[in-house]
């Protein structure tokens, strides 16, 4: 924490990096750590503007969001425009003269910047932005300059206190659930927005005893194991959807289904033929939905890999013969020597 404070400070108080581009995985604090600069900031700021959850918004969308930070950074002192363009020109103005810092949240496509900042200009702003992009510092050109920052994922004790923090009541006990926690902690695997569900699904307010709460915990475990739950698999899935290519989407639910923590060269010399996987696996690793070990196993994060599941599993819940892909022993068992289609 206080080695990123410092980066952060650097960048805000000396660097001449214009952008600072935080990028990691869904779920990671990117949108939290965003808000956290600019409301312990604004006072140093002519204004301030925040514009969330941009994903894949339409062109009226955009325009939307462009009035949105025209009336932020100008105050409703000029009038926003009909057309895209015009409102573009406007903010680019607006960035010469003043000095405002502006928060970009989840961005998908350099469009979009284009749309919301153009496509440089000189000023004394700061500019965040938030994306699963790796490397996204390519979007921006002279005199645009940034800086990227990566979003890891929380460590071992950093999950533990969160995880408490939603899990407890402030004077609850919390001796005798060190094994339960180590599970949970497993499962989530550092990500915040999961260790935040999987804590307030522990929560259990109405049990008395400490053994009806540890008897509610593991039922509550089991059941959170079994389905990714919707909050979570909603935000997840947006980095699926943003993938462009069907032929890279089908490649990251084979690799969630069957090759998980496979040696890349092995996997790549399988799929190359049917999902292009040399190039898709640069796809996946650059979207942050896959990873490549020190030893060149593919890794996929636990929870990235169960929505990619749940994703074939919704494709015919009751039968797994209609669906594209099989990978449950007693399943497998079924489709191939009971013909349970």
């Amino acid at each position: 924490m206080e080695t990123r404070d410092k980066e952060i400070n650097y960048w805000l108080e000396e660097s001449d990096n214009e952008i600072l581009a935080i990028w990691g995985m869904e779920g990671g604090g990117k949108t939290t750590l965003a808000r956290h600069i600019a409301y312990s900031n604004w006072h140093k700021f002519d204004n301030v503007s925040i514009l969330e959850n941009i994903g894949s918004r339409s062109n009226e969308g955009l325009r939307h969001l462009q009035e949105k930070l025209i009336s932020d950074i100008i105050e409703g002192k000029e009038k926003t425009n009909p057309s895209s363009w015009q409102n573009t020109y406007t903010i680019e103005n607006a960035l010469k003269r003043k000095k405002v810092l502006i928060v970009l949240d989840n961005i998908v496509t350099k469009k979009q910047l284009d749309a919301l900042i153009g496509t440089g200009t000189i000023t004394q702003s700061k500019i965040i932005i938030t994306t699963t992009e790796r490397g996204s510092s390519k979007w921006f050109k002279s005199p645009w300059r940034c800086q990227e920052y990566e979003m890891k994922l929380l460590d071992e004790g950093d999950s533990l206190k969160l995880l408490r923090l939603h899990a407890f009541e402030p004077n609850d006990p919390m001796e005798g659930y060190e094994e339960l926690e180590k599970r949970a902690l497993r499962y989530c695997e550092g990500n915040p927005l999961a260790l935040e569900v999987w804590g307030s699904s522990l929560n259990c307010k109405s049990s008395d005893s400490s053994n009806s709460r540890k008897e509610f915990w593991e039922s509550m475990m089991t059941s959170l194991e079994r389905q990714v739950p919707g909050q979570i698999q909603s935000v997840l899935i947006t980095s699926y959807n943003e993938l462009q290519l069907n032929s890279v989407k089908e490649l990251f639910l084979h690799i969630a289904c069957f090759f998980n923590g496979e040696d890349k060269d092995y996997v790549e010399k399988i799929l190359e033929p049917d999902y292009n996987a040399i190039s898709g696996i640069v796809t996946l690793t650059n979207s942050c939905l896959l990873s490549v070990s020190p030893n060149n196993k593919l890794m996929m994060h636990r929870l990235l890999q169960e929505m990619g599941r749940t994703i074939v599993l919704a494709e015919s819940p009751k039968r797994p013969g209609k669906r594209s892909r099989v990978w449950r022993n007693n399943e497998s068992l079924d489709v191939l020597i009971k013909k349970n289609v």
